[in-house]
């Protein structure tokens, strides 16, 4: 069995590189508030597109926690209990992190409406120069980690239902499950009109039962779809060969990928208000099916093609893919600082939409040779460093041997 597919690996570092540029160039465009959404240029549309990828975190992750799950219980022989331990450790380690990240270094949020920006507290202070305290928005938001914080610990449901009522893995309980939850997953848009009426009369029952469920950005309904498809594709990595994979996978992905975009170019275009609305579930499904292409292609390049080793190029990307949760964490907090200290010798500095895209596709390459540098001392004391050591006592992480460069 398998230790590591590197294609995860260069798949998710990709991903993290493009947010970073991407959360730069956005959150420093000086014309932001300024942008007709009814009618905004392409660029624009294609940043709000990749700001919306979240989805494929929450797949890969989906994936990679189902696989160790069934090599721990089958291959390391672990009991169930210790597993679903280790699954738990890690689904609050996340989650501790994610709400450490939005309150105090994450980006901030766009009132278009209002023409501001809500910060984190250490953006805001480098920004205005202003200690302030955390909003409730900030803390009810569901951002991309509380979201694989969460499909984490759910994921950990449906290994005990595996665990109890099938004796050997079975891929197809984890692809209806997904396939049902994603249908489900239309309920929010109900429901997140409930919320929000709820929210404004600060009916904190409701507020706090639906939070996780519908709220902005990226709730349960329906990212939780995307892991089990991940935990899909992580079941038959176990019980068939990669043709067979591909034979069950790009069937489905192509169907829907197709089907999204169908929806997407015959219903009104609300992309960028980011409305909840028959619009967002073509999105959704479009990139479930998107994503899994996106896997079968990484997976297929790297560990099922020709035997290859990791170029430099891949290699950049691959430890994006491994430490990169440290920079995503901080990353925020030092672009407020560089474009603060830079207003200080240029007091009119302002980006456009390339000069933005510029900058942070120059902050992005600085990451990376920093995380080249920082790869020599195993990533030491990093988000990840920490994680490995909370997961050492429930038969470990192969996180850990990563961030000190062993090949598996």
């Amino acid at each position: 069995m398998k230790k590591n597919f590197a294609g995860l690996d260069v798949l998710r570092g990709i991903g993290i590189f493009a947010l970073l540029v991407m959360h730069t160039a956005f959150y420093h465009f000086e014309g932001l508030f300024e942008l007709d959404l009814s009618d905004p240029p392409l660029i624009v549309t294609f940043i709000g597109l990749i700001l919306m990828f979240a989805g494929v975190f929450a797949m890969v992750s989906g994936l990679v926690h189902t696989y160790q799950y069934i090599r721990k219980t089958d291959h390391q022989k672990l009991t169930f209990q210790t597993a679903i331990r280790h699954n738990l450790r890690s689904g609050l380690f996340i989650l501790a992190v994610a709400y450490l990240y939005f309150i105090f270094t994450g980006p901030g949020l766009a009132h278009m409406s209002e023409k501001y920006m809500s910060n984190s507290i250490l953006v805001e202070l480098f920004t205005s120069g202003k200690l302030i305290s955390s909003t409730l928005e900030r803390v009810l938001y569901v951002d991309s980690l509380v979201m694989i914080a969460m499909n984490i610990l759910l994921l950990g449901v449906f290994f005990r239902i595996q665990h109890r009522f099938f004796k050997k893995i079975q891929p197809r309980f984890y692809v209806i499950s997904a396939l049902a939850f994603f249908v489900l997953s239309l309920v929010r848009i109900p429901l997140y009109t409930m919320y929000l009426d709820a929210l404004d009369a600060l009916n904190w029952p409701v507020i706090l039962s639906l939070n996780w469920l519908v709220n902005k950005n990226n709730p349960i309904f329906p990212y939780l779809s995307f892991a089990l498809f991940g935990a899909w594709i992580a079941a038959l990595l176990v019980t068939t060969d990669f043709k067979g994979i591909v034979k069950r996978v790009l069937p489905l992905g192509i169907v829907l990928f197709a089907g999204g975009v169908a929806l997407y170019i015959l219903l009104p275009d609300t992309m960028l208000q980011r409305s909840i609305d028959p619009v967002w579930f073509a999105l959704m499904m479009a990139q479930n099916g998107l994503f899994m292409l996106f896997i079968l292609a990484a997976l297929k390049f790297y560990d099922f093609g020709k035997p290859r080793t990791l170029g430099i190029l891949s290699r950049f990307f691959a430890r994006f893919g491994i430490a990169g949760l440290s920079v995503f964490f901080i990353e925020s907090v030092v672009s407020a600082a560089i474009v603060s200290g830079l207003r200080m010798f240029i007091p009119d500095l302002a980006f456009d939409i390339p000069s933005a895209l510029l900058f942070g596709l120059t902050l992005a390459l600085g990451w990376g040779l920093m995380l080249k540098i920082w790869e020599k001392s195993g990533y030491k004391y990093g988000v990840e460093y920490f994680y490995t050591k909370i997961l050492k006592s429930t038969g470990g992480s192969l996180k850990a041997e990563k961030l000190e460069g062993k090949k598996l």
